[in-house]
């Protein structure tokens, strides 16, 4: 069977998708990938598959592009001649699907990742992109022979919303980790923090850094490390915080477990809607204890008092004092990171939600 993904980002495939390219490849399968960007086409077809670039701005919104970005999509579906089509994200979700029913395309499966930016914002413009988006999603949804949901919440809110049928959605745990690749390795430093995420203030970054701020005060020799590349927070925004020493920039990397090696705990304390969020899962994996907010999304990465803690969103006082609770009570530090390494291996292991999904699209 010939295979084509949709996504976005074309690094998304070498980050979350190269398992389950892989499990494809050794069922027989060809796979091509479809991206809006050609930043890892090297890499890519380094693994046996075919790239192909769309050349578009994965969160543009500029409406003429949008208006062709089917029929583009469509033509080069065509071309390619997949037997199924599996998308990701906004765009391939919607224009994505809808292109490779022109092309002739009958299998077609789809994933939700998240509800994003347009479920989350209430102003008049969000509202009216949130009107178009849900009337897209509602016409691909009724195309994609099944829909994947990372999250129950993201789930429920699109039935209720009418936007899919019940019978259309598909519950899994995430993408998974990589527990071969995340291998559980001993705590080296019991004083180290770290928040892994793009720099922008949804994600809770400056939240980190005057929480970091608090804990550094009665803990003059614990270490807060960020790593992440610029967003809409950019590097001299965080000035402060760098030169007075409380926070340690690390930049951006594509490789990031070395960075979860030599930590005691990660922290992340978004209060953006995630699908369910890849990295506490990935230092969990790794034997590290997680504190995360009580989001869509965060919440079930973390199992509360036992692989780690689940603060308030945007309460700086209470991410606080589960940092500083770690530093006075070390030994729970080791405690917890084997906990987390548990809860991931029973709930989060991609090998298995990787077989499902294939049982799903190749029933």
């Amino acid at each position: 069977m010939k295979i084509t993904i949709i996504c976005t980002r074309s690094r998304s495939i070498l980050w979350y998708r190269q398992k389950l390219v892989e499990k494809w490849q050794e069922l027989g399968h060809e796979v091509s990938v479809i991206a809006l960007d050609d930043e890892c086409k090297s890499e890519i077809e380094a693994l046996g598959l075919d790239f192909y670039c769309m050349n578009d701005a994965n969160r543009s919104l500029n409406p003429f592009k949008i208006l062709t970005l089917k029929n583009r999509y469509a033509k080069l579906i065509k071309k390619i001649n997949p037997d199924l089509v599996f998308t990701f994200m906004l765009k391939p979700n919607i224009y994505g699907v809808q292109g490779a029913k022109r092309a002739g395309v009958k299998k077609i499966y789809s994933m939700v990742e998240g509800a994003g930016d347009v479920f989350i914002h209430n102003s008049l413009k969000w509202k009216i992109i949130r009107f178009v988006v849900s009337r897209g999603y509602k016409k691909s949804f009724k195309i994609s022979k099944k829909v994947f949901f990372l999250n129950d919440d993201d789930k429920n809110e699109f039935i209720e919303r009418g936007i899919i049928d019940k019978n259309h959605c598909e519950r899994i745990n995430g993408i998974g980790v990589d527990l071969e690749r995340f291998e559980f390795t001993p705590i080296k430093n019991k004083q180290t923090f770290l928040m892994v995420a793009r720099l922008t203030p949804t994600k809770g970054v400056y939240e980190y850094c005057e929480a970091s701020k608090i804990v550094k005060e009665k803990f003059p020799s614990a270490s807060f490390k960020l790593l992440g590349g610029e967003g809409l927070i950019k590097i001299e925004d965080l000035k402060k915080y760098v030169d007075e020493g409380i926070i340690d920039y690390l930049g951006e990397t594509k490789n990031v477990k070395p960075y979860y090696q030599e930590i005691s705990v990660h922290v992340l304390p978004t209060y953006y809607r995630e699908g369910l969020v890849t990295v506490n899962l990935e230092a969990s994996a790794t034997g590290r204890a997680v504190i995360t907010c009580d989001n869509i999304g965060t919440r079930e990465t973390v199992k509360d008092g036992y692989s780690g803690f689940i603060v308030p969103v945007k309460n700086v006082q209470a991410l606080a004092e589960k940092m500083i609770y770690f530093l006075e009570n070390p030994n729970k530090i080791e405690e917890m990171g084997k906990n987390a390494r548990k809860y991931v291996e029973e709930n989060f292991d991609q090998r298995k939600i990787n077989e499902y999904i294939c049982n799903i699209i190749f029933s």
